[in-house]
């Protein structure tokens, strides 16, 4: 079974934090579908489980997925998927 490396920053109790997983796919999961299982398998009271997709960025091997097929693109084994917590203000 394939599987990715998820590194998800600032949905922590501290925004400068980040985790690492490695996660199990199905053959021809995109990173729409690794999102929604993510965000359903993550207790409501955590931000993850709240967040719309327009307020991450999410990177696959270092693209952003904007310049790949965007939430349609299909993940590979061994891809590392990065997302982020849109940050605004200065």
């Amino acid at each position: 079974m394939p599987k990715v490396t998820l590194r998800l920053f600032g949905f922590g109790d501290r925004a400068d934090r980040f985790r690492e997983e490695t996660r199990a796919i199905t053959h021809g999961a995109t990173v729409r579908s690794v999102w929604e299982e993510l965000r359903t398998t993550t207790g409501q009271e955590e931000l993850l489980a709240r967040i719309d997709e327009g307020a991450v960025l999410v990177l696959i091997n270092g693209r952003p997925i904007h310049q790949l097929e965007d939430w349609q693109t299909v993940l590979d084994n061994g891809d590392k998927v990065t997302i982020l917590v849109k940050a605004f203000g200065g």
